[in-house]
């Protein structure tokens, strides 16, 4: 169907697709103005999914985007992510098990929510990223893109557990690693 709305409400597509496994196409998703967890679970285990629809909304509420994407395993493109005002597990576990998806996200907000990237690419297992700059980690990725970010309570924890780079689990703000492939 066609989701036109650019407000959300508490819920409102909470599950909405949750193990649709045949599906390949994706609704766009405009809606600017989120509630919590409006997107929560909303494509869980649409094994079948290859393309993330774009999220331009820049303010993020509590578990907003939580296991959105979570086991869609055939997932090979995503949009960026423009959100800098975060909120607590707004990206909770959002790609968890996404064994397509080759490329990391570039992630521009400066101050950091609790919990808000945990697990987010846990089990990516084909994203590669590394401490060094060395032979095929020749791209530099770092959180926050640009300055001098402030976390918060495991917000980054387990982010990139059961990657596959030489570099796997908890990343540290403000500290540039090296991935393979230009962020998104």
């Amino acid at each position: 169907p066609t989701l036109p709305a650019m407000t959300l409400g508490n819920n409102c597509y909470q599950s909405m697709f949750n193990g649709c496994t045949s599906l390949t196409v994706a609704p766009a998703l405009p809606a600017t103005t989120l509630a919590n967890y409006c997107y929560q679970n909303m494509f869980n285990g649409c094994t079948s999914l290859t393309v993330a629809p774009e999220l331009p909304a820049t303010t993020l509420q509590p578990n907003c985007y939580s296991s959105m994407f979570n086991g869609c395993t055939s997932l090979t493109t995503v949009s960026i992510l423009p959100a800098t005002t975060l909120a607590n597990y707004c990206y909770y576990q959002m790609f968890y098990g996404c064994t397509s998806l080759t490329t990391v996200l570039a992630l521009p907000a400066m101050t950091l929510a609790n919990n808000c990237y945990e697990y987010m690419f846990n089990g990516c297992t084909k994203l590669k990223l590394s401490t060094t700059l060395t032979g095929i980690y020749d791209t530099a990725y770092r959180i926050p893109t640009t300055g001098t970010g402030a976390t918060a309570s495991s917000a980054l924890s387990n982010m990139f557990t059961g990657t596959g780079g030489t570099f796997t689990g908890t990343p540290t703000i403000n500290t540039t690693y090296y991935t393979e492939n230009t962020p998104v």
